[in-house]
Formats: structure tokens, C-alpha cells, sequence
């Protein structure tokens, strides 16, 4: 059986049944052209204006330094803000589950001419949410081919749970090659103009191929959960950077919140240690001293605690 992509109409009462079906409901015309430049306008200023004076963990590059994505853009840009809280998305999703859909970030995608492809993922496996709420919608700002970073989703991954991911030093984590191969059989590679979407679950597997366009392929996603859903604190998220930081420099297989960085590394970590605490500053603007760092924050969870503490003072951290 050869599976593709069908495109829904925005008001289709059909989208609940794809989404379920097959954990991924494609639509078509859900932002006409007018739409599409004013989003494209107002991230365009945030990516300009607003994003040079965030903090480093705001968003990633690639190794060449070219922007790859910027997280929640809504709580910076209060005119996007208002546009994604517009009943065009936010009713068709209330129309395709049967809980109550509230805003958990927008995410930015800008897809730059030359960039690489976006390995296989669950959402869930890095954002878990309690009970399984949650939702992508994705949608494009151009449009979307094979050449510039088709996207491709696995249709009925939705039902398998969790798979089993990699986390190789340097890169997020990806889904096992070894389960991409089984399930070859359920991929769709889907192409579609600016202005269509893609709503997915949280469990639905997908990737996106590299940009060998000459212009970016831009494209912004709106995370969407259940309102009674509960989701990590602020420090378990900052803990779960902390621990990837870690395991990045360490080279380590893999490390949990409580992992103690010297009884991973021995006692010769020091110069990792180093690339750690420059790592943090980087990101997250604040400074922690090796001595400190080796008394009180050798775990994941320690040290995601002082960098709250310090941003929430507003201070720059140990001198």
C-alpha cells in the first residue's frame, strides 16, 4: 500500500479522523498569501530586532553559525502573540480533540538555504507532558519541495508510544535508525505550498530534509496542549539542558539529573568542566566558578538551580 499526504480543508470535520487515523492531518490554505507575509514580516523583525538581545538558550545554530530556530516567540513578540491566539488555529484544533487546547510556545524555523536536514523525533521523548496532550502545528512560510527540506512523517507511529531514541554528543535526540528501517513502510514524504499545515501528536515520528535551495525555507510551529495537562517546572527543563550539556562535552553515553559529574568523568574533567561553565554562560548568561561548580553544582540539577537563582537576581553570577 502506498501511503501520501491528503490535504483537509480548514473546516474539514474530517481532520479529528486523520489525526487520529493516522497521527498526522494535513491542511491545506489555512494562511492565504497575505497571511503568510504578515507572519513572515513580524518574524522576520523578531529574528532583526528582538532575538540579537535574547539570551543564548533562546535559540540554536549550526555549526556555521547560521540561525536553524528560536524558541517561545510568543513571549517576547506580543503583536505574534496575538495573531496565533486568532480563532483560525486555535478553533480548528478544539475541532479535531475532545480537550480543551491552550498555547505552549511557537517555535520559529527558518530553514536556512544550505542547512541541514532535522534527524527523525518525537516531540514527546524532550517535551513530556502529563496526560499525553499535545500537539504540533506546523506550518510553512514558503513553499515546501524536495529540494528545499520536504518534511516526512510516519503515519500510525502515534499508536506505538515512545521509540527508542539515540543521543549522540552534539546533536539532539534522534530516533534509532534501527526502528526507522522496520517502519520504512510508514513514511510520507509530504510537499505542500506556504500557508498549508501539518497537526501532529506528540508521539508521531517526522523529519525534515536538508535545505538545498538557494533562499531559506522558513516555517514557525505551534506547540498546543491540554489545559489541564501538567507539565515540567521551569528547573526540570533547565535540568534536562544541563544534563545534554554535560553529556555533549563529556562525551558521555548518557546522564541523568543526579549524576554527579566527577563520579562519571574521574577527576581528570577539569578542562571539560571548563567547556561546561562556558557553555552556560553562553547560553544561559550567567558565570560559576570552577571551585563552586566542584563544591555545590556537579549534578544536572544543582547547577540548573543556581542558573535560575542568578537570572532570577538579574546578576551576571560569580565574579
Amino acid at each position: 500500500m502506498h501511503l501520501k499526504a491528503e490535504f483537509l480543508q480548514p473546516d474539514d470535520p474530517g481532520i479529528g479522523d486523520a489525526l487520529r487515523r493516522d497521527g498526522v492531518a494535513y491542511i491545506s490554505g489555512l494562511l492565504d498569501a497575505a497571511q503568510v507575509a504578515e507572519f513572515r514580516e513580524v518574524l522576520a523583525n523578531y529574528e532583526n530586532s528582538i532575538l540579537p538581545k535574547a539570551r543564548r538558550s533562546s535559540y540554536d545554530s549550526d555549526t556555521s553559525g547560521r540561525l536553524v530556530m528560536y524558541r517561545d516567540v510568543e513571549r517576547h513578540e506580543p503583536r505574534l502573540n496575538k495573531m496565533i491566539q486568532q480563532p483560525t488555529f486555535m478553533d480548528l484544533i478544539r475541532r479535531a480533540v475532545d480537550w480543551e487546547p491552550v498555547l505552549y510556545y511557537l517555535d520559529g524555523f527558518p530553514k536556512p538555504a544550505g542547512g541541514s536536514a532535522i534527524e527523525a523525533h518525537q516531540e514527546l521523548y524532550t517535551v513530556p507532558v502529563d496526560p499525553p496532550q499535545f500537539l504540533h502545528l506546523w506550518v510553512p512560510l514558503e513553499d515546501v519541495t524536495p529540494e528545499n527540506g520536504s518534511i516526512h512523517f510516519y503515519h500510525g507511529t502515534h499508536k506505538l508510544g515512545l521509540a527508542p531514541h539515540i543521543e549522540p554528543p552534539g546533536v539532539a535526540p534522534m530516533v534509532d535508525p534501527a526502528v526507522l528501517q522496520r517502519i520504512e513502510n510508514m513514511r510520507v514524504e509530504v510537499t505542500c505550498p506556504a500557508g498549508s499545515a501539518a497537526l501532529f501528536t506528540g508521539y508521531t515520528i517526522h523529519w525534515s530534509g536538508p535545505n538545498r535551495g538557494d533562499r531559506d525555507r522558513p516555517a514557525m510551529t505551534l506547540g498546543i496542549r491540554g489545559r489541564n495537562t501538567v507539565v515540567k517546572t521551569e528547573q526540570e527543563n533547565i535540568a534536562s539542558l544541563m544534563a545534554r550539556i554535560f553529556r555533549e562535552e563529556g562525551s558521555f553515553a548518557s546522564v541523568g539529573h543526579d549524576d554527579d559529574f566527577y563520579a562519571l568523568s574521574g577527576h581528570e574533567g577539569d578542562t571539560v568542566v571548563e567547556r561546561i561553565l562556558a557553555r552556560v554562560r553562553n547560553d544561559h548568561g550567567v558565570s560559576i566558578s570552577l571551585d563552586d561548580f566542584a563544591q555545590h553544582y556537579r549534578t544536572p540539577k544543582a547547577l540548573a538551580a543556581r542558573v535560575l537563582i542568578l537570572q532570577s537576581e538579574g546578576t551576571s553570577g560569580d565574579r
